[in-house]
């Protein structure tokens, strides 16, 4: 029992060594959406703005406004997001939360048959949680996040969950 206490002991303080988050970051998240990131880090604080799109993975094409075409849900999105974070393991590993808000412009198909569309522009809060490790001696992290949004305007209560992996440039 002592070895592998102290084995563990001994594998955290390598794996925790040197690793530190940096001011500003920049990355990409797969998932959804798919978006690029730019992230500034404060003391226990930090500020994300996303561009990127949906792509309807965890909605189908006739979940918003009765779209008939393939892409009813999907949309461009721009999200800035307030977020606060607690330091694990030497700041090597980061949980982070945050609330911010979201504008997306999706383009819809009211008839399959026909090229007539809509454009929409829609306004609403986001929520945002995840888990971020920094790697020893690069100036790389990995994340995964998850959350969601709530469009207000103009589907009122419309909701699109995000489930995101990514990968983060720090300097």
């Amino acid at each position: 029992m002592k070895k592998y206490f102290f084995g563990t002991l001994f594998t955290l303080a390598v794996l925790t060594a040197n690793a530190q988050t940096q001011k500003w970051a920049i990355g990409f998240k797969v998932g959804e959406p798919n978006a690029v990131s730019i992230r500034k880090y404060g003391d226990r604080n930090g500020f994300d703005l996303s561009f990127g799109t949906y792509t309807g993975l965890f909605k189908s094409k006739t979940t918003y406004k009765s779209s008939n075409d393939k892409l009813g849900g999907v949309g461009v999105m721009f999200n800035g997001t307030y977020l606060w974070y607690v330091p694990f393991f030497n700041e090597r590993m980061m949980a982070y939360a945050g609330l911010g808000a979201q504008l997306n412009s999706r383009r819809y198909y009211p008839d399959r048959s026909s090229d007539i569309h809509t454009n929409n522009i829609s306004l609403g809060p986001s929520a945002t949680a995840g888990l971020e490790f920094f790697f020893a001696q690069k100036p790389a992290s990995l994340f995964i996040e998850g959350g969601g949004y709530l469009e207000l305007l103009p589907k009122i209560f419309y909701f699109n969950p995000n489930l995101s992996i990514g990968l983060r440039h720090n300097f």
